[in-house]
């Protein structure tokens, strides 16, 4: 019986091997087609880059390379003013779980912006920031959403994010806070 128990425990490593094998091999894969497609987009050949990019995001989601070619077709997107193909393009990385998710959540908030979607906008912001891995990045990516509330007419949102910004002296944004609720709190001169 012992001789068995080896054997399966040499199987189950096997089995394990193969497959981080596998994982890394589909992460390098995912990298190099991410870069041949950056050099699509280097060439100035949009629709070739999109193409390539694409192929790379659908082949390789999951992996870094497949999120930054669907982050790098986003950017594509919004400087032609397709920001739903956009945000399309990143669904499935802001959702991966991955090392990336902290960017394309930025990246997806701020093709809401384009459509002036203020509120999906902060929400994604709002969401960016509470995957961040470092307190400036989550301080920085909960002004953004304050910010998008604000231009959506969400005066009770805003309020709540800059009061909390506010209230850290030492904060990165507790001056912009302030100034923001003094605007917020800031009643038209009658004439």
């Amino acid at each position: 019986h012992l001789a068995w128990v080896g054997v399966v425990i040499i199987l189950i490593g096997v089995g394990v091997w193969f497959y981080f094998r596998s994982e890394s091999i589909k992460s390098q894969r995912a990298d190099a087609a991410y870069e041949a497609a950056l050099q699509s987009v280097s060439s100035g050949n949009l629709p070739l880059a999109q193409s390539d990019l694409k192929k790379a995001a659908v082949r390789y989601a999951g992996t870094n390379g497949g999120t930054e070619a669907s982050m790098a077709l986003a950017k594509i997107y919004y400087q032609q003013d397709k920001y739903q193909e956009g945000i399309s393009s990143l669904t499935t990385a802001a959702a991966d779980k991955g090392d990336l998710q902290y960017e394309a959540r930025l990246l997806m908030a701020a093709g809401y912006e384009g459509l002036q979607k203020w509120s999906q906008a902060a929400k994604e912001y709002e969401d960016a920031a509470a995957i961040a891995r470092f307190d400036a990045d989550k301080t920085s990516a909960r002004a953004m959403a304050a910010r998008a509330y604000q231009m959506g007419g969400d005066k009770a949102a805003a309020t709540k994010i800059w009061t909390d910004l506010a209230a850290d002296p030492k904060g990165t944004f507790a001056a912009e806070a302030r100034i923001r609720l003094g605007e917020i709190e800031a009643a038209p001169i009658k004439t």
